[in-house]
């Protein structure tokens, strides 16, 4: 079968070969309906374009590098199924490598998808400074997401202080006042940082005090939050509930109760943060706080194509959800 060309795509899409010219070029703004119309006729005719150097030579190679810090972790396959279900269905395709949570690994994966020529850069949950990602990326179209806020470059991202409070305040309207937070890692970002602030913050707008003693370094892990809770348990420290910065902490949390014959959420109860897949399955089935991690990857794909174009605003992130499930109940009377 004959490959398609510009002439069958100018065709297909209603506008002139200069302007798909001028799209594949990326030299001159093109309004948005005539971008959606070459980009679906691309989709449509399986138009692969030839493989381009980006530092070398302005073409469009339809490819979109993403970064992640992890394969094995289900956020962060929330937010890569939203991207590849709208890259399935438009002309762009996927690169994904992941840095492996070393920023040095991170830097040197930038550097690769630089030189096999993606159209723009996507990072989830960075790890560099955005003058270190400036340096490297040049003018490349760039967007952040669920990292660090970096200034002028473009970021998706929930509140986490209005979720770290949300999540608080459920479990305050239930009785609960002794309310232990597994923090995540205070030093990568600002996520941590901001749902112990949301933490802090309902405490004190509920008439209640901020006891040190009963916020812990979950560190977004099971062990950690399993080794904390341990802890306290250990040193006799009295609480009724925990709050965990996120779900895989959440399930540290529980088996630290489990283990100690604390009954969930009769004597303690739970919420995560996430809403990954296998918190509605586990035993007890995990409140939590939903993050709309599959509509932040499609936001995010959506972002960056009309990036490429110099058509984009940023999208609107939708709010995040509390998810009642049964680690969470009235505190003993």
């Amino acid at each position: 079968m004959k490959k398609p060309t510009i002439y069958d795509i100018a065709r297909l899409a209603g506008v002139s070969v200069s302007t798909v010219s001028r799209y594949s070029n990326r030299k001159a703004y093109i309004c948005k309906d005539k971008v959606r119309a070459i980009e679906q006729a691309m989709f449509e005719l399986n138009f692969k374009p030839k493989n381009t150097k980006i530092s070398t030579n302005r073409l469009r190679s339809m490819k979109i590098g993403v970064v992640i810090p992890t394969f094995d972790n289900s956020y962060f396959s929330c937010i890569l199924n939203g991207m590849n279900h709208w890259a399935q269905n438009s002309a762009y395709s996927l690169r994904i490598e992941s840095s492996n949570f070393s920023k040095v690994r991170e830097q040197k994966t930038i550097k690769q998808m630089m030189d096999v020529g993606v159209d723009a850069l996507v990072l989830i949950v960075n790890l560099s400074s955005e003058d270190e990602i400036k340096q490297l990326v040049g003018d490349l179209p760039i967007l952040v997401v669920a990292g660090s806020n970096l200034g002028t470059l473009p970021s998706i991202k929930i509140d986490n202080v209005i979720a770290g409070s949300i999540a608080t305040n459920h479990l305050i309207q239930l009785g609960h006042t002794k309310i232990v937070h597994a923090h995540g890692r205070l030093d990568e970002g600002p996520d941590a940082g901001d749902r112990l602030k949301g933490y802090k913050k309902s405490l004190l707008e509920a008439g209640l005090n901020v006891d040190e003693n009963l916020i812990v370094n979950g560190g977004y892990y099971f062990e950690y939050s399993y080794q904390a809770i341990n802890e306290l348990l250990s040193r006799g420290v009295e609480f009724t509930a925990v709050f965990a910065a996120n779900d895989l902490s959440a399930y540290g949390v529980i088996q630290a109760l489990k283990e100690h014959e604390l009954g969930i959420p009769e004597d303690v109860s739970v919420i995560g943060f996430d809403d990954l897949y296998t918190s509605a399955i586990c035993n007890p089935s995990l409140t939590t706080i939903r993050q709309p991690l599959y509509e932040m990857g499609e936001l995010a794909m959506q972002y960056i194509c009309d990036l490429t174009s110099m058509n984009a605003s940023l999208p609107h992130v939708p709010p995040v959800e509390l998810i009642k499930r049964e680690s969470s109940g009235p505190v003993k009377s």
